[in-house]
């Protein structure tokens, strides 16, 4: 990215089909933008694809321009709007947590709940509900990335996460991001 590009954020929801990646970035890349960041992943019987695209002002006007007939072509539900940059934080760390427990319809909101009152930032959620081929037993896998203030004290924050991970019958791991 250079100082003159700019960004635009796009969503994406489409029936699950394995040409609509390469249709999308083919798309981008033929009005002289370049995906930034990009997130595609199966929800349901959907695809989901949330990206961040940088062009100058004038490819993204064509790529904007663009995207209401490729939803068309595609049978895609688009969204799209101007952006800037991902805000840095350096007064955070990075934090990956994991969490592996017995499906119980409130497990998300008691690790948000935790998180909140610990000042710790949720950035990145994933979440799959599986049942487990060796007892059929509903379980839940949690991963998420996190923001931990630098002035927090990581021990402590660890054994009250591996409390609360007791509490909900579930096992975990809160542990730095190595980038």
């Amino acid at each position: 990215m250079t100082p003159q590009d700019t960004l635009l954020s796009i969503s994406v929801l489409a029936r699950t089909k394995a040409n609509v990646p390469l249709e999308l970035f083919r798309a981008i890349r033929e009005r002289a933008c370049e995906v930034e960041d990009c997130r595609i992943a199966p929800i349901g019987d959907r695809l989901a694809a949330n990206l961040v695209v940088s062009g100058n002002w004038s490819a993204l006007g064509r790529l904007e321009t663009a995207l209401p007939g490729i939803a068309t072509k595609l049978d895609l539900q688009v969204r799209f709007e101007r952006c800037g940059p991902r805000v840095q934080a350096p007064e955070f760390r990075p934090y990956a947590a994991d969490v592996i427990a017995p499906q119980q319809p409130d497990l998300l909101v008691h690790l948000l709940e935790f998180f909140s009152g610990q000042d710790v930032e949720v950035a990145e959620i994933s979440t799959q509900k599986y049942n487990s081929n060796y007892t059929g037993a509903e379980m839940c896998s949690v991963q998420m990335v996190l923001h931990v203030p630098v002035n927090q004290h990581p021990q402590a924050l660890r054994e009250s996460f591996m409390d609360l991970c007791d509490d909900l019958n579930a096992d975990g791991m809160l542990d730095p991001i190595k980038t």
